[in-house]
């Protein structure tokens, strides 16, 4: 069986970050993360139920997911929502 210890406590879903031009930001992820992680959450839920899964592109989700993992891997448990309108961009984001 396995250990599912990691995954209990708060788990926000993260939502997207965006220039003035419409752009990911990643400089504003990576504030949004570091500022959920000081405020005391066990995890984030990345690119799912705010939106990101049917409203970003497969880069743009992979840029917010490298971003959070930057500044916060290793501290937070994260789940990355990978599901897509096809599988193989399904797949990418496993990957």
């Amino acid at each position: 069986m396995r250990d599912l210890s990691k995954y209990h406590g708060i788990f926000p879903a993260f939502y997207a970050c965006y220039d003035k031009d419409g752009k990911v930001d990643g400089k504003a992820v990576r504030l949004l993360a570091k500022y959920l992680l000081d405020k005391g959450v066990q995890g984030l839920y990345v690119g799912g139920s705010s939106g990101e899964c049917i409203y970003q592109s497969v880069a743009e989700r992979k840029k917010t997911l490298e971003n959070v993992m930057a500044e916060v891997g290793g501290k937070l448990t994260i789940i990355a929502h990978v599901a897509c309108n096809n599988t193989a961009d399904s797949r990418e984001l496993a990957a």
